[in-house]
């Protein structure tokens, strides 16, 4: 059963997903496996049923991408966490990206590329075989509308990540039989996904309790914007942010801790989130990320140690310090007594914490129900507060980063004073500020520091400042991207090349 403290959410669209094992192989051969819970490709798409399963089995990657997510591994490579675990030979191919010693044989670039492919193919067979059903059309939008936004979601990931890549529209298509394609072209299929997704897809007011978890108008804007913002193009982020705020749809939770745990499901900030339920007929739907980053002192493998300089980051009495943070002695939300364990920091992460009243019957936090939330709106006000000030708009910008502000005091108003500068290059700098507090251990500082033009400079200054190589091995030209698999350009025979300065 779902354990669910306010008892009105019994049904979650993911929940009848039918497992596929976990996929470890190269991409060729992932792509070649029929999903289970998919149509068949030797059976004929007839029904709406059909083209439902078939959506279903594109949402069932994001559930079980293994290191996109679930590790934090985009924390680990910034200045905001170390890796953590059991030290160093522990999850080594994190501690690859960390510390910039990353090759072409490294995991977690495997593991992306693989799965971010998979998710394309089964949405590619969507919008292949959906079109010619016999079925209500208002209802075949919506599933290619939201076949369309889960494409670009996976393609935004490839492009922010590798850069130029295969561009595959056709589901008998293979990464490895065509060479890469520029960036630029790949992101207008992205823009023009998401254009088509947001004209299609109903607002999340309008979904049922049952289909909550499925993308939203709301989410295709957003994440249009988010792709905008990402390639500096400050006007057309701006935008589509508005029409995300306007919309009236979402709202900041007064309640900054709820947006973590499972009372904060669906609440009025999440734009869009991964579903997870713990069902014993499909135990291997794992929620892996609860107990990656869990504390090893309690229930987890220690993955993922906030930093001391992200400790210091946060202004005196900020509420959302112990909200993101905890170390030993620290009593947590449950009564429990907080064990860091062998952090390499002194310090766990609170977010992912699972609390006694949310484990699950089994006991294991791999069957934990919690989901996670991967863009909200806190985030989006202060990415519409990045834009807004790079646009000159700073009365606009200073709007939307006060108000974030005003809800991390949680009713305290002598602490976060509202920011008043109006100069845009200090703006900016408050702005950063707050992004980095807002979301920390959200698996999101890694994507700032890079869209931001700063992430080498930052990187070596940690490491200098704390005496380690944990990011002082950055070279500005090549670290901000990652390898191409070496594995899939052996299969490729020359046709996918490699990024300068991996082997």
């Amino acid at each position: 059963m779902k354990i669910n403290n306010k008892g009105n959410i019994e049904m979650k669209i993911i929940t009848y997903l039918l497992v596929a094992a976990i996929l470890t192989v190269g991409c060729s051969e992932i792509l070649n496996k029929e999903p289970l819970g998919e149509v068949s490709e030797s059976s004929a798409y007839t029904s709406d049923n059909d083209a439902s399963q078939s959506l279903t089995s594109v949402y069932h990657v994001l559930l079980e991408f293994p290191s996109l997510f679930r590790y934090g591994i985009f924390d680990i490579a910034s200045d905001d966490a170390r890796k953590g675990g059991e030290g160093a030979s522990d999850g080594a191919w994190m501690r690859e990206f960390s510390h910039y010693t990353l090759n072409s044989e490294n995991e977690i670039a495997g593991w992306i590329w693989e799965y971010s492919y998979l998710g394309i193919n089964r949405a590619n067979r969507v919008l292949e075989n959906v079109p010619d059903i016999e079925m209500d059309q208002n209802k075949k939008d919506r599933i290619l509308g939201e076949a369309k936004f889960l494409r670009a979601f996976f393609y935004f990931y490839l492009t922010t990540l590798y850069g130029d890549v295969p561009l595959i529209t056709d589901s008998q298509v293979n990464t490895n039989e065509v060479e890469r394609t520029s960036k630029n072209l790949v992101l207008e299929l992205i823009y023009q996904d998401l254009r088509d997704a947001s004209e299609v897809l109903p607002l999340k007011s309008q979904l049922s309790n049952q289909e909550l978890g499925r993308a939203t108008k709301g989410a295709a804007q957003a994440y249009l914007g988010k792709v905008f913002l990402y390639q500096g193009n400050f006007q057309n982020a701006e935008s589509w942010f508005q029409r995300v705020i306007d919309s009236n749809e979402y709202s900041l939770d007064s309640k900054y801790a709820r947006i973590f745990n499972i009372e904060g499901e669906f609440g009025p900030g999440n734009i869009f989130e991964l579903n997870f339920r713990f069902d014993p007929q499909f135990p291997s739907v794992a929620n892996a990320g609860t107990i990656r980053r869990g504390s090893a002192g309690m229930y987890g493998w220690g993955f993922s140690n906030p930093t001391q300089d992200l400790v210091d980051e946060f202004e005196p009495n900020d509420p959302r310090f112990q909200q993101t943070v905890f170390q030993d002695g620290d009593t947590l939300p449950d009564g429990k007594i907080g064990d860091v364990g062998n952090s390499e920091t002194g310090y766990s992460s609170m977010k992912p914490y699972m609390s006694e009243s949310e484990t699950p019957p089994t006991g294991s936090p791999r069957d934990s129900g919690i989901n996670e939330v991967l863009l909200r709106y806190g985030q989006l006000l202060l990415w519409y507060a990045e834009a807004s000030n790079e646009n000159g708009k700073t009365d606009q910008a200073l709007n939307a980063l006060n108000k974030v502000r005003e809800r991390a005091r949680q009713g305290n108003t002598n602490i976060l004073p509202d920011v008043s500068t109006t100069d845009k290059d200090l703006l900016r700098e408050k702005i950063w500020h707050e992004e980095r507090v807002e979301y920390a251990m959200e698996n999101k500082r890694w994507f700032d520091l890079v869209r931001q033009g700063r992430v080498g400079e930052v990187l070596r200054n940690y490491s200098e400042k704390y005496n380690t190589s944990k990011g002082g091995n950055f070279q500005d030209g090549i670290h901000e991207l990652f390898p191409i698999p070496q594995s899939e350009i052996d299969l490729s025979q020359g046709n996918l090349g490699q990024n300068p300065g991996y082997n």
